[in-house]
Order: C-alpha cells, then sequence, then structure tokens
C-alpha cells in the first residue's frame, strides 16, 4: 500500500511540470559549465545571420528569444515540425521576436527551420554552435532563453510541453509567448486585418514608417487594404500625440521620451496635422531654457554612464554634470551616481 501511495504522489506530481519531448536528449560529450546570464548583445554576438537582422536595440519593446537548435537527432526531428508550426502560429500576434539559431557542428544552414516552416516576419534565422556555450545550454537541442530587459532571465528546454484535455500539447516556448512577458506593440493592433499586421510588422521592429515609405507601401496595395493602411497610420500617430500630451505633465525623464517623440513626428510626418501640431511644440520647447538644461543635462549624464569604466572615472563624468547643471533632474541622478560608489 505505502507503494502504492508513494507512485501515485509522483505521478500526480509530474502532471504539474512541462513534460519533455520524446527525443530531446543531450548532445554527445557536452559538458554542463556553470555561465552567467549574458545580455541579449553578446549572445547574438557571433551568429552568422541569413539575410538582414534587426538589432535588439530596434525592436523597442518586443521581447526577444534566442532558441537554438540541431538537425542531428532523429526522434527530435519526428516532433519538430509540430513546435515550428505552434511557434510559426502563435508569434505573429504577440510582441516578440524570435532569434532562431541553427548550432549544428557539422553544418552549416539554416535550411532545417525554414523547410519546416519556422517563418514569420518577426522569426529571423542564423548559424553558430558557439552559441550553445556562451548561453550556458546543456545541448544545442531545441534550447531557449526569454530576455527580460535585455539580460538572458533562464534556460529551457524548447521541446518540453504542457498536455492539455484533448490530448494534444502546447510547447513550453509557445505558453511563454502567449503570457505576454511584458512585451507591447507600438503601431499594430489586434482588430487590425493579417494582411495589414504583415505589411506594418517591418516598422514595428526598426524599419523607417514616414511619408515617403508610406507612399511607396500604398503603391503595392489595393483599394480596401491601402484604406486600413491609412486608418491604422492615422491612429497610430494619434496615438503618439496623446502619449505627447501625457508626458507634459509626467516626470523630466517622461518629458524627454515626449519631447522625443514629438520631434520623430514632426520630422517624418511634417505635413499632417499631428506632425504640424508636434512641430509647434518642439518649437515652443526649443525657446524653454529649462527644458534645454534638463535635455543637455541628460545627455552628459548618459554620456558618463556609458564611458564610465570605473568608480573613479564615473565620479569625474557625474561630476561634469553637476557642477553644470546641479539643479536638473539629472544633475540629481549624477549626485546619486556618486553616493552609490562612495
Amino acid at each position: 500500500m505505502l507503494r502504492l501511495s508513494l507512485l501515485s504522489i509522483v505521478a500526480l506530481f509530474s502532471l504539474t511540470l512541462p513534460r519533455l519531448a520524446l527525443g530531446q536528449i543531450a548532445a554527445p560529450g557536452m559538458q554542463m559549465v556553470p555561465v552567467k546570464n549574458v545580455s541579449i548583445d553578446e549572445a547574438l554576438a557571433g551568429v552568422r545571420w541569413q539575410g538582414r537582422v534587426p538589432s535588439p536595440a530596434s525592436i523597442g519593446d518586443k521581447t526577444p528569444i534566442v532558441m537554438v537548435y540541431a538537425s542531428w537527432c532523429p526522434k527530435c526531428n519526428v516532433w519538430s515540425p509540430e513546435l515550428f508550426a505552434q511557434i510559426h502560429e502563435m508569434i505573429r500576434d504577440q510582441p516578440v521576436v524570435l532569434f532562431a539559431i541553427n548550432a549544428d557542428e557539422t553544418t552549416r544552414g539554416v535550411s532545417y527551420a525554414v523547410e519546416r516552416n519556422l517563418v514569420g516576419p518577426n522569426i529571423f534565422h542564423g548559424d553558430d554552435p558557439s552559441i550553445v556555450q556562451r548561453m550556458g545550454f546543456q545541448s544545442e537541442l531545441f534550447m531557449y532563453s526569454v530576455f527580460q530587459d535585455g539580460v538572458q532571465s533562464g534556460r529551457r528546454s524548447a521541446g518540453s510541453y504542457y498536455p492539455k484535455d484533448d490530448g494534444s500539447k502546447e510547447f513550453s516556448i509557445v505558453r511563454d509567448m502567449k503570457s505576454g512577458m511584458g512585451g507591447s506593440f507600438s503601431i499594430l493592433t489586434s482588430d487590425m486585418s493579417p494582411r495589414l499586421r504583415e505589411v506594418l510588422w517591418p516598422a514595428e521592429i526598426g524599419a523607417k514608417l514616414d511619408e515617403r515609405s508610406l507612399i511607396s507601401l500604398r503603391k503595392k496595395m489595393d483599394d480596401s487594404l491601402a484604406d486600413e493602411f491609412n486608418t491604422a497610420v492615422s491612429d497610430y500617430l494619434n496615438r503618439q500625440v496623446e502619449t505627447i500630451k501625457t508626458s507634459r505633465e509626467g516626470s523630466i525623464p517622461e518629458q524627454i521620451k515626449g519631447y522625443e517623440i514629438a520631434e520623430m513626428v514632426a520630422t517624418d510626418f511634417k505635413s499632417t496635422p499631428q506632425g504640424r501640431a508636434c512641430r509647434e511644440l518642439v518649437d515652443t520647447l526649443e525657446e524653454d531654457e529649462t527644458f534645454q538644461n534638463e535635455l543637455t543635462a541628460k545627455k552628459l549624464y548618459d554620456q558618463g554612464k556609458q564611458k564610465a569604466n570605473s568608480a573613479v572615472t564615473l565620479k569625474r563624468m557625474m561630476g561634469r554634470v553637476i557642477s553644470r547643471y546641479a539643479d536638473t533632474h539629472y544633475g540629481q541622478e549624477a549626485q546619486k551616481a556618486i553616493d552609490a560608489v562612495q
């Protein structure tokens, strides 16, 4: 009776955890090496990309995910098409960017994933066997990491899954994508048609969106898509204007962020009503000495933070901010930075 009880407990406990997909085994000779969590820039530093890839800095508020895979495992090749199909279906509507890296030692090429339909406007492919060790993975077989605030937040198996009541399964990487993970869209909205989302996805991850690009994009559209496109762009600009208005009542960093958005709209959409309104605000703030001091103080503060490679250098760089702009927000932040290393 005791044995049956223990087995029942183990079975019940196992149902609460993601199951490991059959066939996912560690690569021969792979050693477990403790590795610190890396930044997204460090993780992708050695990747050989297929085609153009957005920089981590250009993807805005999208959440980066790095997935590493290899093609040498026969059992994995049985279930990987299902994994790729779930990712393909889910990711298009999520504020996520997936960097899919082939880590095969003996082959170079991303055709394995592309031929299995791991494609989408926010999926990017590359090759790099060394990324396995760099990211601290135990294997090159379908591992992934989510990056929060630009830093690797953990290491998980992309082949693990949650069983569903209907007998199917949901892979853990897909469930992570569905959870939102804090990412957000700037332009895309939930009510957009799939066709329009495909058109606007590049702008979400760094492609230039201005009046000139709008003209180029419209030429390729039929009337119904062009109408939806015009409405979407106008709504986007209106949201930007509302963000700017709200920022004027916020903190200094929020005001500066709003000013930067206003500069962008005024420059890139100068003939629109929103562009003209933003130009008036920018012109007004350029004559505001107090606000201009805040802008300059922020620039010096950011430069100091970026260049400081020691406590001594940090104090010197922050001292420059304080000597000229002690009464500004970033002058006060500079003093806090100095106090923190005393």
